[in-house]
C-alpha cells in the first residue's frame, strides 16, 4: 500500500484570545488506483499546540498562534499537515476597560515628533533564549496611554498601559519565541492622551519597530561577576543574585577562567600581588596562592600564569602556587594574560609604557606557543594603532578568536588611564592567525560607553556570545553605572571580515544600583 497523505496539507486560520478554531483533516492512501480513504488512521499533534480528535478534528489553541503540525498515521506509514495559526491577543494593563475600543476608534498619526520611542531592547539586538523576557522601556513623549504591540510570524499581541515599561509574562513571551517558529520579535508603540474615557486627540506612532532576536540555542549556567565591594553570581536566566564567598576578594582581574575547565577560577585575594585559585564547587577554600594579580590557567587547571601589578608573566603549578619560571617576552613588559582553551597558545599584551593590570599603556597583542613545559615563539598577534592600546584579551570557546579591547589615552577625574575604566574603551575581535581585526561596531553602540572587560560564554550555534561591562543607558533603569551586556557574535560573519556582532542586551538579574564589572561565565553548580 501506498503513503498516506493527509489534507488540507496547509491552510492558515485566524484566532483571538479564548477563541480557538477547528479544521477538518482527512487521510488517503493510494495503494495502485488512486487516492482513497483511509481507514484505522491514529492522529496526534506533533507540533505548535492544540488538539486533534480520533477523527481528525483539529482545534487550535485559544492563547497563542505558531505553526501546527498534524500526523496521521496508518500501519508505519504517516502524512503531515500544517495549519499556519494567526494570534491576535489583546492585554489591558489599565484600570479603564473602555481603552482597547476606544484606540479601535481613534486615528493614529505617524509622526517621529510626537511619539514616544523605545528605549529597550536595542534595535537589532539578539538575545539567547534562556533569558528572562526584557523590561520593554519607552520614554513618554508627554502622553498618559500607551499602545504597545509585540509580534513574530504567528503572534501578535497589543498591551494597553499608563506605565512606561511592560515586562511580558514567560507565557506570552513563550508564545512569541519558542513556541513561534520564527526568532524576530517587533515592537512597536503609539501613545496619547487619556481622559478617563476616550482619547483627546489621535495616537502618536513613529511608524518604526524596534527589533530583537530571541534564538532558539540556550545558555545555561551562572554569571559570576565583580560588583564591588564584593563578588557576585547570577543565573543566567536572572535569579539568584546572591555573593560569592570567596576569602578577601579585590578585583585586579578577578575570577579568570578557562572555558575548557570552568569551575576552576583564580582570582585577585585583598593582598598585594597576590592570585588565589579556588574550586567553585567550595569557593571558600584556597587550593593555591601565588604572586601576581591577573591569572590566566590552562585548559585542564593545572598550569597558570600569573601577571604582576607592574608588568611580567611567571607560570606557576596551580595545585601548589609553586613558581615555574619567568616567561621571556622580548617585544617589551607583559600584561594580561589569557590561555586559549585547547591549551595551546597564550595572548596578552604587550606594552611600551606601563604594564599592569589596570594601566596598560601603549600595547600590541603577542602570542606564543606551549610546547608541554613552556611558551616559545613570541609572535606579533595584533598591532595597535598609535596613540591607542589593546588589552584584556579573552579566548572564544574554540580558541580561534580572541576578544579584547581598544583605547585611546583618556583624561579622567582621577588622571590619565589607558585600560581599565577608559571612557572610551571598545570591544574587538581578531582571529588567531591575526587576520581580520575587527571592530565589533553594533555592539559598542556610539560614544564613550567604556565597554570594558570582555569574556566569552559558550557557543551555542554560529552564535558566539560575549559579554562585557557597558556604561551604556539601561532604558530608564539605568543610566551612566557600569552594567553587564552580552552580545551575540556570528563567527561565519566574522570569517569574512565584517562586523558580526548585535546590539548588546542587558544581562538579567542585575541590581542597577550597583556598578558591576568582569562578567565570566561558569557552569552551574549543584542541583
Amino acid at each position: 500500500q501506498g503513503p498516506v497523505s493527509c489534507a488540507p496539507g496547509n491552510t492558515s486560520v485566524a484566532i483571538t484570545t479564548g477563541n480557538p478554531t477547528t479544521v477538518q483533516m482527512t487521510a488517503t492512501m493510494d495503494i495502485g488506483n488512486g487516492p482513497e480513504p483511509a481507514d484505522n488512521v491514529t492522529w496526534s499533534v506533533v507540533q505548535g499546540g492544540g488538539n486533534v480528535t480520533a477523527n481528525g478534528l483539529y482545534t487550535t489553541p485559544d492563547d497563542h498562534g505558531g505553526l501546527a503540525i498534524i500526523q496521521a498515521w496508518r500501519a508505519g506509514d504517516s502524512g503531515l499537515c500544517e495549519v499556519e495559526v494567526n494570534y491576535d491577543g489583546v492585554e489591558n494593563e489599565t484600570s479603564s476597560s473602555g481603552v482597547p475600543s476606544a484606540a479601535d476608534n481613534t486615528t493614529t498619526t505617524v509622526s517621529p515628533s510626537c511619539a514616544p520611542s523605545i528605549l529597550y531592547p536595542l534595535d537589532n539586538s539578539a538575545m539567547p533564549g534562556s533569558f528572562n523576557p526584557p523590561l520593554i522601556q519607552w520614554n513618554e513623549a508627554g502622553h498618559n496611554m500607551f499602545e504597545l504591540t509585540l509580534a513574530s510570524t504567528f503572534n501578535t499581541y497589543t498591551i494597553y498601559t499608563q506605565a512606561d515599561s511592560y515586562q511580558p509574562s514567560e507565557t506570552l513571551w513563550s508564545s512569541l519565541t519558542l513556541l513561534d517558529p520564527g526568532t524576530e520579535v517587533a515592537i512597536s508603540i503609539a501613545g496619547g492622551t487619556w481622559t478617563g474615557s476616550s482619547f483627546s486627540g489621535s495616537l502618536c506612532t513613529s511608524g518604526l519597530e524596534t527589533i530583537t532576536e530571541v534564538t532558539d540555542f540556550f545558555i545555561n549556567g551562572l554569571i559570576i561577576y565583580w560588583a564591588p565591594p564584593v563578588t557576585k553570581q547570577i543565573d543566567v536566566d536572572g535569579s539568584g543574585n546572591t555573593n560569592v564567598p570567596l576569602p578577601a576578594a579585590i578585583c585586579h582581574g578577578c575570577h579568570n577562567v578557562n572555558l575548557a575547565m570552568p569551575t576552576r577560577m583564580s582570582y585577585g585575594p585583598n593582598i598585594p600581588l597576590s592570585t588565589n585559585i579556588i574550586d567553585l564547587a567550595s569557593p571558600g577554600t584556597v587550593i593555591s596562592s601565588m604572586n601576581g594579580d591577573y591569572g590566566a590557567l590552562n585548559e585542564d587547571g593545572t598550569r597558570i600564569v600569573v601577571g604582576g601589578l607592574f608588568g611580567g608573566l611567571t607560570l606557576h603549578d596551580a595545585n601548589t602556587g609553586a613558581s615555574l619560571g619567568a616567561i621571556s617576552t622580548p617585544a617589551g613588559g607583559a600584561a594580561l594574560p589569557t590561555w586559549s582553551p585547547d591549551g595551546t597558545t597564550l595572548v596578552y599584551s604587550s606594552c611600551n609604557g606601563s604594564a599592569s593590570t589596570l594601566e596598560a599603556a601603549d600595547c600590541d597583542l603577542y602570542k606564543q606557543t606551549w610546547n608541554g613545559t613552556g611558551f616559545s615563539n613570541e609572535t606579533l598577534l595584533a598591532a595597535s594603532p598609535s596613540g591607542t592600546t589593546y588589552y584584556y584579551a579573552t579566548f572564544s570557546p574554540d580558541s580561534q578568536w580572541i576578544a579584547f579591547n581598544k583605547a585611546t589615552e583618556t583624561a579622567t577625574a582621577d588622571g590619565t588611564t589607558w585600560s581599565n575604566n577608559n571612557p572610551a574603551a571598545d570591544a574587538m575581535l581578531v582571529h588567531i592567525s591575526g587576520t581580520p581585526i575587527i571592530e565589533l561596531s553594533a555592539a559598542n553602540g556610539v560614544g564613550d560607553l567604556t565597554n570594558s572587560w570582555p569574556r566569552w560564554a559558550p557557543t551555542t550555534g554560529d552564535f558566539g556570545w560575549l559579554a562585557w561591562a557597558s556604561k551604556r543607558d539601561y532604558g530608564h533603569q539605568a543610566s551612566g553605572t557600569s552594567q553587564l551586556w552580552v552580545t551575540a557574535i556570528d563567527f561565519n560573519l566574522a570569517a569574512t571580515g565584517a562586523d558580526p556582532s548585535r546590539a548588546p542586551v542587558w544581562i538579567p538579574g542585575q541590581n542597577v544600583n550597583e556598578g558591576n564589572h568582569t562578567p565570566t561565565w561558569v557552569p552551574r553548580l549543584g542541583p
